[in-house]
């Protein structure tokens, strides 16, 4: 399913683009388990637009509590997906995050890096964002700044739908770049087509954003399905939003254990 390629540009550039390969059928599934969690959200559900602007909806760890989260990871691709383009010999199944902007929210997802925000540490960390709807640049593209996940920094972790630094959580490098207020000096690469059935493919350490949704009509549904492989260990950190159950395991060990399943392996 994945090309020398592709897998080598994920390596390169930080991240990749994959048109048409999640199923109609896997995407129905999604729309009623998301459907279900909006719904009845879970502990680790925030809300980020003001009353009467939108609204920009986030959670994780679905499948713990919608059978659809789990029968979707099961039965669609994404296991292959982000193990050949990671070309691991095994998959840690390390979070699901839904992130839903109605029409009208003027919420951007600022710039920052996925890796500050996990107990992981290596290369071989990869989220496979899937829209349900129509992505424009005016619903909701993701913008990347390509290698700065070769950069050899980590930036203060911030809370992404109002772009404040969280000051519980560790320092690393400091404050990321000022992106948005100096572009010119990146090399930005936004992705404002995406169907249902494509897949952004990218590495934790690399920089992204997500534009506001201001259509009128246009959800922007998507969710992140996340896998670290084989040269991935357990960092603890201070500050994990999804937080996950407290692991029986070692700093600098592997992840392997229920709280970060191993959900492939080569054959």
């Amino acid at each position: 399913m994945i090309s020398e390629e592709l897998s080598q540009a994920w390596y390169d550039d930080g991240f990749v683009i994959l048109r048409d390969v999640i199923p109609q059928d896997m995407r129905d599934l999604l729309a009623v388990g998301i459907e279900k969690a909006m719904g009845n959200p879970g502990p680790t559900s925030k809300e980020y637009a003001e009353e009467g602007k939108g609204r920009f909806f986030t959670d994780h760890h679905m499948r713990r509590r919608v059978d659809e989260f789990q029968q979707f990871l099961d039965q669609s691709p994404v296991r292959e997906l982000g193990a050949q383009l990671m070309r691991t010999k095994k998959l840690n199944l390390f979070d699901e995050h839904l992130l839903v902007k109605e029409p009208g929210t003027d919420n951007p997802t600022y710039w920052h890096q996925d890796l500050p925000y996990y107990e992981l540490a290596g290369t071989q960390i990869i989220s496979l964002w899937m829209p349900l709807d129509p992505v424009s640049a005016d619903s909701g593209a993701v913008s990347f700044v390509r290698g700065s996940h070769r950069w050899g920094k980590l930036y203060q972790p911030i809370k992404i739908g109002l772009g404040n630094l969280v000051e519980e959580a560790e320092v690393f490098d400091g404050p990321a770049p000022d992106i948005a207020g100096e572009p010119e000096k990146y090399d930005i690469v936004t992705f404002d087509e995406m169907q249902p059935g494509d897949c952004l493919a990218f590495q934790a350490a690399v920089l992204h954003y997500a534009a506001p949704n201001t259509t009128q009509s246009t959800r922007r549904r998507a969710l992140s399905v996340r896998f670290a492989g084989d040269d991935v260990t357990w960092q603890p950190r201070p500050y994990i939003p999804s937080v996950p159950d407290t692991p029986d395991l070692v700093a600098g060990g592997p992840l392997d254990s229920e709280q970060y399943p191993v959900v492939w392996t080569a054959t």
